[in-house]
């Protein structure tokens, strides 16, 4: 309920969105190669960014800029046609989301190298352990 009016502000500005728990993500397509609905776009999403901080000033809240993160996911052909926009935006390369990690092309390989980083580890661990363990 608290933070209904938060919805109200994106849908104002045409802006997909979903909220789960104390995060909320933003969805806006843009078209690379028509540069006046890219730029337009992005400059609809900051506008409502700052509406966002306005609406979160006035409740006592406070946006995240650390945790403020923006990717374009795109197939690889896309990617390379991508200019750099007069945006205060940034893009990262790869995001995390609910434990996956999403990258420029979406090809899964950081999310994967992850999880084998992180199995390695438990198996290094567990082989560690064997000598103290019977059978």
């Amino acid at each position: 309920m608290y933070s209904r009016p938060l919805g109200i502000i994106l849908q104002q500005y045409g802006i997909k969105y979903h909220l789960y728990a104390d995060d909320t993500q933003l969805y806006i397509l843009l078209d690379p190669d028509n540069e006046l609905n890219f730029s337009s776009s992005l400059k609809n999403l900051e506008h409502c960014i700052a509406d966002v901080r306005l609406w979160m000033t006035q409740n006592l809240l406070k946006l995240n800029d650390i945790k403020t993160n923006i990717i374009y996911l795109a197939s690889r052909h896309c990617v390379k046609s991508l200019k750099t926009p007069a945006s205060s935006i940034t893009p990262n390369r790869s995001e995390r989301n609910l434990g996956v990690i999403f990258d420029l092309c979406i090809n899964m390989y950081e999310h994967v190298a992850s999880v084998w980083r992180a199995a390695y580890y438990h198996l290094k661990n567990i082989h560690c352990l064997k000598a103290l363990l019977t059978q």
